[in-house]
């Protein structure tokens, strides 16, 4: 726990930092874990804390857990050994569950709302249910049912209810509409400056709300077409044709790199993404994941040297449970996937025309799968600068599929989603520790089971959420 409180302060200090040089106020001395201080904050600052926390919550313990799940990297020392080989404890997702609901998380969003809305700033307002919509899409495909309709309003609900996974995703896909409502209306003075990607371009963050709403939507496939519970509750969730609206909303989403979403750095310690922090300070714990180095080295793809250093192995990755020593390790060196400032992509053009691509292949409509797939592998070689080589444009049935999948499993390396599109799709085909089945969700934290006695104990909480009714 000690690692991540660290790192959650030098963010922390990042966000003060830009608070500083934004607004050009002195930055509150707000407790980021105590909700009653929040309301003290202006609105830049809450935005700013708000943007930190979802920073965090993109490159935290989560993610890194999920990376070595599905063998993008590989745990090969200490604790991290044991997360290679599936244990795990309520413990290891306690601060990112907290991130949603303190500090720069809801609170912090809801007061930024309220203040936006007086001010009459709804373009302003658009981008924070945005961020919003993130959190508790992203906190819904992790734990599943979460609180949400009772959150931030401790002294109404001290106690607060989980809500159904699909109800939570069919209010955050209500949220998503309402923020394109406000950015589309041009209302109020812009976030300028204190929007740390776009400005407060409206437009840039009217595709990022279109492209998160694919992402959830996507989210639900598979419990629509195994039909049964899973399918109404799918329903819930789309309000609809999970498929046709997940390619209504990629349609209008990010289009290019320049407009992806991503967690942003700065050059100096305080601001170093949260990836850099933890192999600077803990290196050897995490190293590079056998299944993904083969796969680069097999495919002569140039993103292996983007993402790896060579250990004293040499270039070569690390199986579940082998431990490794001398693996390859993550690339934090300047100009690496993971550099000290580098920043983390959120949500990208890439990510996008993979949604595209899945979806038109479950319609069997392989011609426009074929072009998304292409342009998704296209945004990323705009995006990395890289002579990635392109697929062919004639796939057919599970070649392309299959094709889609990993070239989306590579796009998205050190991304969360890249586990919740394996627990949908059992792609790519990974060979597991001992032949046992990949975690297909986190305990809720153990602060929040502690105190919330609506929060069943980790032998009462199911292995699986709704929206992934399969195991592979």
């Amino acid at each position: 726990m000690k690692t991540f409180r660290t790192t959650w302060g030098r963010a922390i200090g990042a966000a003060l930092l830009a608070g500083a040089a934004v607004t050009g106020c002195d930055w509150l001395n707000v407790d980021q874990r105590d909700p009653n201080r929040v309301p003290s904050a202006t609105l830049d600052q809450l935005f700013l804390a708000s943007q930190v926390a979802t920073f965090y919550f993109a490159e935290g313990e989560v993610p890194r857990l999920t990376t070595i799940w599905i063998q993008q990297l590989a745990g090969t020392d200490r604790q991290y050994s044991l997360y290679d080989t599936y244990i795990f404890t309520e413990g290891d997702s306690d601060n990112q569950y907290a991130t949603v609901y303190t500090g720069g998380g809801l609170p912090a969003l809801r007061r930024a709302q309220q203040l936006a809305t007086e001010a009459g700033r709804r373009t302003y307002l658009g981008i924070l249910k945005i961020y919003e919509a993130y959190l508790v899409g992203m906190g819904a495909s992790i734990w599943g049912d979460i609180v949400y309709s009772q959150a931030s309003n401790p002294e109404q609900f001290p106690a607060p209810q989980l809500d159904r996974q699909e109800a939570v995703y069919a209010a955050v896909q209500q949220l998503l509409d309402g923020a394109i409502a406000d950015l589309q209306s041009g209302q109020g003075t812009p976030a300028g400056p204190a929007d740390l990607n776009f400005g407060g371009d409206p437009q840039r963050w009217i595709r990022v709300a279109n492209s998160l709403k694919a992402r959830f939507y996507m989210h639900w496939v598979e419990a629509q077409r195994a039909g049964g519970a899973a399918a109404q509750a799918a329903q819930v969730a789309c309000a609809g044709d999970c498929i046709a609206k997940a390619i209504a909303a990629a349609q209008k989403g990010i289009n290019s790199p320049a407009g992806d979403w991503r967690a942003i750095h700065g050059e100096k310690d305080t601001e170093s993404n949260v990836w850099f922090q933890f192999m600077r300070d803990r290196s050897g714990y995490v190293s590079a994941g056998a299944f993904l180095v083969s796969t680069l080295q097999q495919r002569n793809d140039p993103r292996l040297n983007f993402y790896f250093t060579p250990g004293d192995a040499g270039m070569v990755g690390s199986r579940p449970g082998q431990n490794l020593a001398g693996a390859a390790q993550l690339n934090i060196n300047p100009g690496g996937v993971a550099a000290s400032s580098a920043p983390i992509p959120i949500l990208t053009c890439a990510e996008t025309q993979f949604i595209l691509a899945e979806a038109y292949y479950y319609q069997n409509n392989l011609e426009p799968a074929n072009t998304a797939l292409r342009n998704g592998v296209d945004c990323e070689r705009q995006r990395t600068g890289l002579n990635i080589p392109l697929p062919s444009p004639f796939l057919v049935g599970q070649e392309l599929f299959d094709e889609i999948m990993l070239q989306k499993y590579v796009a998205l390396f050190l991304n969360l989603e890249a586990w919740n599109d394996y627990k949908r799709t059992c792609r790519p085909v990974l060979q597991t520790y001992n032949n046992q089945p990949i975690p297909r969700r986190f305990f809720y934290g153990s602060t929040e089971r502690q105190s919330n006695p609506n929060v069943p104990a980790p032998g009462q909480q199911p292995r699986a959420n709704r929206n992934d009714p399969n195991p592979c």
